[in-house]
């Protein structure tokens, strides 16, 4: 009777488990779907229909002409969608609420790893974000990197300056919604305090009018860069990238 005892206690301690197992077996799976490494090839054709749909979009943009970084807002349109890859694809408008970039955008994981493009019709930039670094390139040229501290470097590894955007934090209570942090940030490039980023409102909090009352949050079709001094050319390329990054990466939590 005891070996009987034991092999019941067996039997139940087996049975038990299989759930947790498969529950293991599960999560696993989820984790390997949407892991950012996917392989080359695959990234490859991502990325490829990325551009084209960018290239695509560019058709119903008003020509670039002589704007530049200042003439961007915080006003865009776009579609989101989730699954084992976020996907956002959209328009960003000037000050004067004409649509003058398109972008595409995808995150997997559990971080906001993945990368995105963005095109005008005078220029294009391309983002890879892992770890919260941020690789930049404009017009097929390498700029560098921001990283997750808010240094800026170049290329090669140079330290340029900083750029450090305030915490993503909110809490909400009913209709109301309060969003922690600074609302604007400096860009500081060799050594000098060149411009002011606003703080881009999170569309995702906007999306469905979930909120009647925001607190702490820049408005909606604002400038989303101000300057404080005469930037150089290079400058004006970093100047560019971080305000396109503020709108179309800050912009939307896609987590």
């Amino acid at each position: 009777m005891e070996g009987f005892g034991v092999f019941l206690i067996l039997i139940f301690i087996l049975l038990a488990a299989i759930p947790m197992v498969g529950m293991f077996f599960f999560i696993r799976w989820i984790i390997r779907k949407s892991s950012p490494n996917k392989g080359p090839e695959h990234a490859q054709n991502e990325q490829q229909q990325m551009l084209a749909r960018v290239d695509y979009m560019k058709k119903s943009l008003v020509p670039w002409g002589n704007r530049s970084f200042t003439d961007i807002s915080s006003y865009m349109t776009y579609k989101f969608s989730k699954g084992f890859a976020r996907r956002l694809v959209g328009t960003v408008y000037s000050t004067n609420k004409e649509p003058i970039m398109a972008f595409s955008r995808v995150e997997r994981g559990f971080k906001s790893d993945g990368y995105f493009f963005v095109g005008s019709t005078n220029f294009n930039l391309s983002y890879q974000v892992v770890d919260d670094n941020i690789n930049v390139i404009l017009n097929n040229e390498s700029l560098g990197r921001i990283t997750s501290s808010g240094e800026i470097t170049d290329h090669h590894g140079n330290f340029l300056g900083t750029a450090k955007h305030p915490t993503k934090v909110s809490i909400h209570t009913g209709s109301m919604r309060y969003r922690f942090g600074d609302s604007t940030y400096e860009v500081v490039l060799n050594n000098k305090r060149l411009a002011t980023i606003y703080v881009a409102p999170n569309y995702a909090d906007f999306e469905h009018g979930n909120f009647s009352q925001n607190f702490n949050e820049n408005a909606i079709g604002q400038p989303i860069i101000a300057l404080l001094e005469t930037p150089s050319p290079e400058e004006e390329k970093w100047l560019l990238a971080i305000a396109v990054l503020e709108i179309v990466h800050h912009g939307h939590w896609m987590i």
